[in-house]
């Protein structure tokens, strides 16, 4: 599973709860009125139920005898020994066979479509096998990476836009261009978790910010722009690498509070991979957003 439905599909089944709300500067809300559950800073996704990996529907287990926390269940050898049911290094554990399984990464070159290569470990002495399966083994449950890739997407932290115009302090004119600039960082986030045998990593990669300016326009740019600097620049001739509005057309004084409220809305694809191979480049989103305001008045002209 790893297009865009199969991703929608895979959070609604584990809460069945609405989220995809924008993020400001402010704690998200999962519903008006709430925050985001602890431990978790994005309200774009779900948090999971507990008890991954695996489910209770075979008799090798996905949980850990040996005490690590995962899942409910106990993995013993013909013997009655307690054993982990998963390990690190061999990997899960098979009870029909008392023999550990762990998918061979990567896969050999020369395996048959349709099975897939593991490496199988019965002995205490460690020696493994290579073997080729059609299926799974039984108890073999790693986690899903789609949920793994939704976990780290509610656990990023992504700072809104910082608002930076010029003019700032002084009042704009009608008819002047305004320069835009997001002083937030806009370097690529890159997050990753290893669970059982399986490692997922995902990146937050900003690609726009739509400007807003407060009179029904917006501006869509696809960098942060540039800090408008006195001596060096020309405001009313924004370089290509700058982002600037063209200018407001009529005087903010009739605005609310005699200002024009721009909102910046900043947005990141969030594209995610496994060691499985599964991963979507473009199935992930977010954005987030933050306000400011500017005056504009009319250029007046003075005769004698």
């Amino acid at each position: 599973m790893s297009s865009r439905r199969a991703l929608a599909a895979g959070a609604v089944a584990v809460l069945a709860l609405a989220a995809a709300l924008t993020v400001s500067g402010t704690p998200a809300a999962a519903a008006p009125g709430a925050e985001c559950p602890p431990g978790q800073a994005n309200c774009d996704v779900w948090e999971h139920l507990p008890g991954e990996p695996g489910g209770d529907d075979d008799g090798g287990g996905s949980g850990d005898g040996g005490g690590s926390g995962r899942g409910n269940r106990v993995c013993e050898r013909d013997d009655g020994t307690r054993v982990p049911c998963y390990d690190d290094v061999l990997g899960w554990f098979n009870s029909a066979d008392d023999c550990y399984y762990k998918r061979a990464e990567p896969q050999p070159p020369d395996a048959e479509p349709g099975r897939t290569a593991y490496l199988r470990t019965c002995s205490a002495a460690g020696s493994s096998e290579l073997v080729y399966l059609t299926d799974p083994p039984a108890g073999f449950a790693p986690p899903d990476p789609e949920q793994m890739a939704l976990d780290l997407f509610a656990r990023l932290t992504l700072d809104p836009p910082r608002i930076r115009t010029a003019p700032s302090d002084a009042p704009g004119l009608v008819g002047v261009p305004v320069w835009l600039h997001d002083a937030s960082s806009w370097e690529t986030e890159r997050e990753t978790a290893t669970e059982g045998g399986v490692t997922v990593w995902i990146e937050a990669i900003p690609t726009k910010i739509v400007w807003r300016m407060g009179n029904g326009e917006s501006l869509e740019c696809s960098t942060a722009g540039i800090p408008f600097k006195a001596g060096v620049h020309d405001p009313r001739r924004p370089p290509r690498q700058a982002c600037a509005y063209a200018g407001y057309p009529r005087a903010s004084s009739t605005r609310p509070g005699g200002r024009y409220e721009i909102t910046a809305v900043k947005h990141w694809t969030v594209p995610w991979g496994s060691s499985t191979g599964e991963g979507d480049e473009d199935a992930l989103s977010t954005e987030r957003t933050d306000t400011a305001s500017i005056r504009i008045d009319e250029l007046q002209v003075v005769t004698r």
